[in-house]
């Protein structure tokens, strides 16, 4: 026990012989060999912690990859077009919520828009069924993309504002003349 707690002092001294030591040296560095110095040092920080966050990644990415193990064991899945294309197929689907996931999070329009909606303080089904109960399925057939959202405008309160901005991006994406019927896929797909 004695020699063990000998041992830990004379590394302890050791250590701190060391840090005087650097000390004295870094005082002696001249300016521009001090910035250097203190550059080199910050690079090594901001490398150990991506290392760390990337460790940290590698946990999550074996923790997600356990819970999908852990749900596909047990369920019943048909794979048709073979085993490669249906894991294409999830691949491709977890990707895919990702990026919706990362584009709410980063885009500040998609924020705006639905911000009600994500923290809870509005319900997206009640209030798109306020809005679409005075709609008839012929109107609805009819209408197209820019329609529905003026008249989701002039009864939508609160939230005219948001849908006039879905408005603008739908002029911008070219989608604001589409009748509705071809985006649910009831009727043929525009070239």
């Amino acid at each position: 026990m004695r020699a063990e707690a000998e041992g830990i002092e004379a590394r302890l001294k050791a250590e701190a012989a060391g840090l005087t030591e650097k000390a004295a040296a870094m005082a002696a560095l001249d300016e521009a060999s001090r910035t250097h110095e203190e550059y080199r040092l910050r690079l090594e920080a901001e490398k150990d912690i991506r290392l760390a966050g990337i460790e940290v990644q590698r946990h999550v990415a074996e923790a997600q990859a356990t819970v999908l193990a852990t749900g596909l064991e047990n369920a019943d899945i048909s794979i048709v077009g073979g085993e490669s294309v249906f894991f294409d197929r999830l691949m491709s689907s977890i990707s895919l919520g990702k990026s919706v996931d990362g584009f709410v999070q980063n885009s500040e329009t998609a924020q705006a828009l639905a911000g009600p909606w994500l923290d809870g303080t509005a319900s997206f089904t009640d209030d798109l069924t306020r809005l679409l109960g005075s709609l008839s399925t012929s109107d609805v057939q009819n209408l197209t993309v820019s329609a529905l959202l003026m008249q989701l405008m002039k009864g939508g309160g609160e939230q005219a504002g948001q849908i006039g901005e879905l408005l603008d991006k739908a002029g911008q994406l070219g989608l604001a003349d589409m009748p509705l019927a071809e985006l649910n896929g009831s009727a043929p797909q525009r070239s």
